[in-house]
């Protein structure tokens, strides 16, 4: 669909950035019209001529009358008060996921105006073509237990994602298993044991997380998130990211992995669905388009707060911690 006059009208704060240009250039995929992209320097200049939109230093610029919404892709512990500000001066945002980077980071938003209504929460899962069926199958089912192997090809660990305030692997990509597992199932999870490396590259972070939970109603939830210096030869966005959830229940067994699903059933029965690559971006932009026009949050505030305060207790509860960890 081409961009018109009467496309809704987005600003991506953060542009230049991987996330940042991924999110512009969805939108302007998805029908959209991006008219002002924000970075604080020229690195955004490039991508505001592919797309045709204004380059500003500032989301002091930005007016909520000329946008239908903007998209907020900043390292985590500089979006809970950015995204407050835009809220409170009346425009519809969505977040890159998480919402914050740890439970005292998202209290800056929780006062915010609209919080609950005017805020999505970008964890693309939601928008895989699996997502939906694994659901739908779980809710009919007697779970027992949910396994997830969450991978993210990185050559290095530097940059933001190297500030022990970000939180480590676990809360930038461990987080999205985090928060789509919980949205199944009640309650606050207990943590039963959670171990942390930060071997592989020796950066200040938690780079290798590992570990399991049990939710009230007895389902057993083990993950193992970390970052790899190794492209694997399948996953998520273009590759970048390994995804496997392994879903255990009385009456069969489900498994999701990256773009296929594999169900069996306890009488011997299964089938293979395999799905085409999907631009998760694409996808959550198309659905945020109808959000930012009225509609409901795909993610709300207090489904991804949740996420990050189970992120925190396993990072808590986690006896090697990095900070503990010499660098060699």
């Amino acid at each position: 669909m081409t961009a018109t006059a009467h496309a809704p009208r987005v600003a991506v704060v953060g542009a230049a950035g991987w996330a940042g240009s991924r999110h512009a250039r969805a939108f302007a995929a998805a029908g959209a019209n991006v008219t002002i992209l924000v970075e604080k320097d020229g690195r955004g200049v490039a991508l505001a001529q592919e797309l045709g939109a204004q380059l500003v230093p500032s989301t002091a610029e930005l007016h909520p009358e000329h946008l239908d919404l903007v998209v907020v892709a900043l390292p985590t512990t500089m979006q809970p008060v950015i995204c407050a500000d835009l809220l409170n001066r009346g425009f519809r945002v969505l977040t890159e996921k998480p919402v914050a980077a740890d439970a005292e980071g998202a209290a800056v938003l929780a006062a915010a105006s609209g919080v609950h209504e005017r805020l999505m929460v970008g964890y693309t899962l939601h928008h895989h073509p699996a997502a939906a069926l694994v659901s739908q199958w779980i809710r009919s089912k007697n779970v027992i237990a949910v396994s997830v192997r969450s991978v993210a090809h990185k050559q290095n660990v530097h940059s933001w994602r190297a500030d022990p305030k970000e939180g480590g692997v676990a809360v930038v990509n461990g987080i999205h298993a985090i928060e789509l597992v919980s949205s199944w199932f009640d309650g606050d999870p207990r943590v039963l044991a959670s171990s942390a490396s930060s071997s592989l590259y020796g950066s200040p972070v938690p780079e290798h997380v590992i570990s399991t939970l049990e939710f009230p109603e007895g389902v057993m939830f083990t993950m193992q998130s970390y970052w790899s210096p190794w492209q694997e030869p399948q996953g998520l966005n273009q590759g970048d990211w390994s995804l496997t959830i392994d879903v255990l229940a009385t009456e069969g067994r489900m498994l999701w992995s990256n773009d296929s699903l594999h169900m069996w059933e306890r009488d011997g029965g299964q089938y293979v669905k395999t799905f085409g690559p999907s631009d998760l971006f694409l996808r959550q932009a198309e659905t945020a388009l109808k959000f930012c026009t009225g509609g409901t949050p795909a993610v709300t505030f207090a489904q991804a707060l949740r996420a990050t305060e189970i992120a925190d207790a396993l990072l808590a509860a986690a006896p090697s911690r990095a900070e503990d960890v010499v660098s060699p």
